[in-house]
């Protein structure tokens, strides 16, 4: 002992005390059953903590194809939930001797590559083009709304602009009421647009919802939009509306390209 330093003397010491620790907390255990049960609590809790953290780590690590694979089934439902309003319309159309609808709409699911919204002409990017069925003039929805129409597409890539578009222009309803106005974002807000072109006559509360247009090719019907949040005349005769986003597009991911199988045959009428 006498020719090991003192630092390697004093970790042998250190390490003779862990051992001896170690052999008296094991003899205490196995003699004692209240120790045992104590220290199985311990081990248990640990291996629990572990397990809790690992499966984190692993649904972090899945994240992607989690989202992936909520996105497909919300594409799936959407599609069921199409087939269903074209049954009712049909089912509608008999009883009220009307010719019974026989388009219906079909959804793409796409992941947004590129967004913005601080721009007055706003655009986003989809990973979807004309090798799976995206053409340009198509609807874009995401769960909580709409985002905007495709313009320009490739064979892989989609160019889609934005509801965030001061030229943008589309047709909704105010629910209850049933009538339809103007869509327009006047490039202040991302998280508002305004409705215009209603009515003074109509009665209107804040908190009324406002829905996609039934006359539409290129969203399906009855999507809510938003919510009025104000109003005021405008011009003595027609109402504008102030309307809070659904939709947040700051955090947009996951959208799908509506379909339409007779928007070729109406566009040629």
């Amino acid at each position: 002992m006498f020719g090991i330093s003192p630092f390697l003397r004093k970790l042998l010491v250190f390490l003779l005390y862990l051992v001896l620790q170690a052999s008296a907390l094991v003899l205490l255990i196995n003699n004692s059953y209240f120790q045992q049960n104590a220290m199985m609590r311990i081990v248990r809790n640990s291996q629990l903590y572990f397990w809790e953290k690992r499966s984190d780590w692993r649904s972090f690590l899945n994240l992607k194809k989690t989202n992936d694979a909520l996105n497909a089934e919300n594409s799936r439902l959407l599609n069921e939930l199409a087939k269903f309003y074209q049954l009712q319309d049909e089912w509608k159309a008999k009883d009220t001797i009307l010719p019974a609808v026989s388009d219906s709409f079909s959804f793409i699911p796409a992941v947004v590559l590129n967004n913005s919204v601080t721009r007055q002409q706003n655009f986003l990017i989809i990973n979807k083009g004309l090798a799976d069925g995206v053409t340009p003039d198509l609807g874009v929805i995401s769960n909580t709304g709409i985002v905007g129409i495709v313009s320009n597409v490739t064979e892989h890539y989609a160019v889609v602009i934005s509801l965030l578009n001061t030229e943008q222009r589309l047709t909704a309803l105010l629910s209850g009421s049933q009538v339809f106005g103007t869509l327009r974002w006047d490039g202040s807000d991302y998280s508002k647009v305004r409705l215009t072109e209603i009515p003074r006559h109509i009665p209107v509360a804040i908190g009324d919802t406002v829905i996609s247009s039934d006359f539409s090719v290129l969203f399906p019907p009855r999507i809510p939009i938003g919510t009025v949040s104000s109003f005021s005349t405008k011009k003595g005769t027609f109402l504008d509306l102030e309307v809070d986003l659904f939709l947040d597009f700051k955090t947009l991911r996951y959208v799908n390209v509506v379909t339409h199988s007779g928007v070729k045959e109406i566009k040629e009428l």
